[in-house]
């Protein structure tokens, strides 16, 4: 169990900009806490409040340790490594050079801030917070922001990046991290704001991810996460060459990642949520509005069996398909899964797109290879535009939108994370 902040917590003060500071981003806030030995804890150390002890006091802890962190600007130093493996290349035994902020690793140990508003850490880094073989452990209450693109594109860059252990992810605020601008062009892949990898077990829940430069979440091999509660907002909805938040998916499985991914915003993305690969997922309850591309993807490129249930879900506003379905490989005997209930609203809206390259057929549903016993039932279309030779979609008429979809519209503003989404307050409320 971790101990409480009476029994062995290291406090950690902050550095600010505020008057009086000798250097800006060095300054103390306060004095340096005293803490008690605790006989799980070992011996404790009073911790000085600069941004370089939170850096060497978290490099020599195994845990269990709660790092409380106050008010205040923490400036990281980054630190040169080599990725021993690649999350997203062929081949997975890859070294890739990198660079990490902060590194996290052993059993039960906690960042912990009184509120994402009052404590910022800027990583100046590519894989800002680096949680690699750390088991049980958590950050809470921060904002993680000011990370930096890695100059090789295989390096899986991200404020926040897991690999082997188990995390949890609540009540931060991951944003506005965009890198060099050149860079990104250089290697097209941004900096995401969370990245599940190899043997990671990831809960994310009550964050906000706005204004990054890649996937607002992205799951490569064996990452396994509970996604709920989140709003993951591009903010610049950046497209083609332009550097900015927005680029990338809001929300990507591929290799044989595995999600539930309850009751998130994603918006203002170039594609909203994927199912790639040998992934598998639960995808319920959230809203996916204002994408440039596609809503929600089941594909499976040429060789790969995706498995997801994808249910009551609201897709609105989408310049290509509001959600597309292929998959090319055998049926191997598990259920491929469903698309079923969901609601799909003013999908399609992009004339450039009508060629159906190189996303989609502009139908609501691209059924372009719908895998045997993969279900698609029960959805709601209304107020789409559907070009071009392919089977349209059958659509409802406003009434029954309104009678059908009610309850889950009545559900789903409920939850704190939806609740700011345009699709209730700009068009359910006008129907």
């Amino acid at each position: 169990m971790i101990p409480t902040v009476a029994k062995g917590t290291l406090r950690l003060c902050a550095a600010c900009l505020v008057s009086g500071c000798a250097t800006a981003g060095t300054s103390v806030v306060g004095a340096p806490v005293q803490v008690s030995p605790d006989a799980a804890l070992g011996s404790v150390v009073s911790v000085q409040a600069t941004p370089g002890n939170l850096q060497r006091a978290v490099a020599r802890s195994t845990g269990p340790t709660r790092f409380v962190l106050a008010a205040g600007h923490y400036y990281l130093a980054p630190t040169t490594f080599t990725d021993s493996t690649c999350g997203n290349c062929e081949s997975a035994d890859t070294p890739v050079p990198a660079n990490y902020g902060l590194l996290l690793r052993g059993r039960h140990i906690e960042l912990v801030g009184s509120s994402a508003d009052s404590v910022i850490i800027y990583t100046n880094a590519g894989y800002g917070i680096l949680f690699d073989g750390c088991d049980s452990c958590s950050l809470r209450g921060v904002t993680i922001t000011g990370g930096t693109r890695d100059t090789d594109g295989r390096a899986t860059s991200g404020a926040v990046v897991v690999r082997r252990g188990h995390v949890a992810l609540d009540s931060c605020s991951i944003r506005d991290n965009i890198g060099d601008s050149a860079t990104v062009a250089k290697v097209i892949v941004g900096i995401a704001g969370v990245v599940g990898r190899e043997r990671s077990d990831i809960h994310i829940s009550n964050c906000s991810i706005r204004r990054n430069s890649w996937d607002g979440i992205a799951l490569y091999r064996g990452a396994r996460a509970e996604i709920r509660d989140n709003v993951i907002d591009g903010v610049d909805k950046a497209a083609g060459g332009r550097v900015g938040g927005g680029r990338g998916v809001g929300i990507g499985l591929t290799w044989d990642a595995d999600a539930i991914v309850e009751r998130n915003l994603v918006t203002r993305y170039w594609k909203g949520i994927g199912v790639f690969g040998d992934a598998r997922a639960v995808i319920r309850h959230n809203v996916v509005e204002d994408i440039l591309t596609w809503g929600i993807a089941y594909w499976g490129a040429e060789t790969g069996g995706p498995v997801a249930t994808i249910e009551q879900n609201i897709v609105y506003l989408s310049g290509a398909c509001g959600a597309m379905i292929e998959r090319n490989a055998p049926d191997t005997g598990v259920e491929p899964g469903r698309f079923s209930r969901n609601v799909l609203v003013r999908t399609t809206q992009a004339q450039r797109y009508d060629s159906g390259e190189p996303y989609c057929p502009q139908r609501p549903i691209a059924r372009i290879k719908v895998p045997a016993r993969f279900a698609v039932s029960g959805n709601l279309v209304y107020d789409v535009r559907q070009p071009g030779d392919w089977v349209q979609e059958p659509t409802s008429s406003v009434d029954e939108l309104k009678a059908s979809a009610s309850p889950l519209v009545a559900r789903l503003r409920r939850s704190p994370a939806l609740r700011s989404a345009r699709f209730f307050s700009e068009y359910w409320n006008s129907l």
